[in-house]
């Protein structure tokens, strides 16, 4: 009798102590967890799901830490590489259709690269707002992506089916500058290269020109896709007017894009 009774105080001490331990130690429904992705029973799995899928509120009621937040990608949130008191961001710019399907990354030169890794990584400085105008300076060499025309008087705005050229160059123009001559090209281009504000609530990515006469208007882009054989290729357009350069182009594969900070 003595035996059985210290044999039942023994079951009782060692289920108190499996009951008060934290599940997430080492076992329990962490262990479950790793089991159902070798392929253990429907069971082992449910009962994971179930203890990952509890509220917070759960999970402290039963004195258990609060779970890890949920990292969830979506086009509308910057996603900064660099923390926010950093003077300098450092990304890649992803370019979405409007059902918010990603083409791609934008490049340097307004190409479209299928994969982050291929893609041209911008630096450009922390904006203040959604208005600030900075410049898209390129990672690893000193030139910047601008906007540029072979003419000096080039206008672009609504109704217009102008196209602008998406270059790079070490010349830097000021924010509100008309065109300024681009002598290390030839011929010569006449650039605006502080023509870039990025939102930072959303990440959005938006562009202007500044027309002969001062007047600051909007950049659209328009992404054209090429196929000749099995190849495919993509790249942007950047205009004055989205709509009007596509009516303009019946025959050809556009669609209008908007771009996004990505890291």
């Amino acid at each position: 009798m003595h035996t059985l009774f210290h044999l039942l105080s023994l079951l009782v001490i060692a289920a108190t102590t499996v009951l008060a331990s934290p599940a997430n130690n080492y076992g329990g429904p962490a262990l479950l967890a790793r089991r159902s992705l070798s392929g253990d029973s429907v069971h082992t799995r449910r009962t994971a799901d179930a203890y990952w899928s509890q509220t917070n509120a759960q999970r402290l009621a039963r004195g258990l830490t609060p779970s890890p937040p949920k990292q969830l990608f979506t086009p509308s949130r910057v996603r900064r590489q660099l923390p926010s008191s950093s003077p300098t961001i450092t990304a890649s710019i992803g370019v979405f259709k409007s059902d918010g399907t990603r083409s791609g990354y934008m490049g340097s030169q307004g190409s479209i690269a299928t994969t982050q890794s291929s893609a041209t990584t911008f630096l450009f400085r922390d904006p203040t707002s959604a208005s600030d105008l900075v410049e898209l300076n390129n990672y690893g060499s000193n030139t910047r992506t601008v906007f540029a025309s072979y003419t000096n008087s080039y206008t672009v705005g609504p109704g217009s089916t102008n196209t602008l050229i998406m270059s790079t160059t070490t010349l830097s123009t000021p924010a509100g500058s008309t065109q300024q001559a681009d002598l290390t090209k030839g011929p010569t281009q006449y650039s605006e290269s502080t023509v870039w504000s990025i939102d930072p609530s959303t990440g959005v990515v938006s562009a202007y020109w500044v027309n002969p006469d001062g007047s600051q208007v909007p950049v659209y882009f328009v992404q054209r896709t090429m196929t000749t054989g099995t190849i495919t290729t993509m790249s942007m357009i950047a205009v004055g007017d989205a709509n009007a350069y596509v009516a303009n182009h019946p025959t050809l594969n556009l669609a209008e894009v908007t771009l996004v900070v990505s890291v």
